[in-house]
């Protein structure tokens, strides 16, 4: 049976199933690895990820919308979420209009904070207005649970994690037409999203610049590496953040 899971952390109750963490990643050990990612956590507690896009602007997910926003916290500058480099409160959160709790489709969000200081452990990431091409290797990052089932444990220090790009086509063969034009899947047989992961980036290199093709969206509940992911695939709806981002 197919299962589908929404990887925003269990502390905070969301309507669907979550699943939050990089199942067969490795510890980051420098802020500057991968700058751009943040933490969103809520009384002290990580549930979900993010991306920064600009030093007043955070990237997420549909799903992980909290409100009032000024109930969320962004932490950025930091491989420990624990230990804030930076932190900022939320002033508003914007999700997509057309996001579907119930198909996880347009999982799409704007966070608008007071601005970052940028610096070397403190980035924005380019969004990417274009798709890429499955089997280009891609990076993700995030405080996610490492393991699946009510064991796994959100780890301390931000995990990442190397996997591939896959078609639509592909991924509709495990998923069938839940995978739609707004979602990019990933999958290398070695590693997976998981609970705590949601919203966070999933980026490319492109030709030395890294982009921000998508934001973790969903997956298998159990966090099996053997099936792909899906992230909201940015390049889908470019011109929504560009508008809404002020890009």
């Amino acid at each position: 049976m197919k299962i589908f899971a929404i990887f925003a952390f269990v502390l905070l109750a969301q309507s669907a199933q979550s699943k939050d963490r990089i199942v067969g990643g490795s510890d980051v050990t420098s802020t500057s690895f991968a700058p751009w990612q943040v933490s969103l956590q809520k009384s002290g507690s990580h549930f979900c990820g993010g991306s920064i896009i600009s030093a007043t602007k955070i990237m997420c997910a549909a799903h992980c919308v909290q409100s009032p926003a000024s109930s969320t916290t962004v932490v950025a500058g930091t491989v420990q979420y624990r230990n804030p480099g930076q932190s900022r409160t939320a002033i508003s959160w914007l999700a997509h209009p057309q996001y579907s709790s119930r198909t996880i489709d347009y999982d799409y969000s704007i966070i608008t904070i007071s601005a970052l200081s940028l610096n070397s452990g403190v980035q924005a990431i380019e969004v990417a207005n274009k798709e890429y091409a499955a089997g280009t290797q891609a990076l993700m990052t995030g405080w996610g649970k490492t393991s699946g089932g009510i064991f796994g444990q959100i780890p301390n220090t931000m995990q990442y994690a190397y996997t591939y790009l896959v078609s639509k086509a592909t991924c509709r063969v495990t998923w069938g037409a839940q995978v739609t034009d707004r979602m990019q899947c990933a999958n290398d047989e070695t590693n997976s999203g998981c609970n705590g992961d949601s919203g966070g980036p999933l980026a490319v290199n492109d030709g030395g610049v890294w982009k921000l093709v998508g934001n973790t969206s969903w997956g298998s509940s159990s966090c099996a590496v053997s099936m792909p992911s899906a992230w909201s695939k940015n390049s889908a709806v470019y011109s929504w953040i560009q508008t809404n981002a002020d890009l």
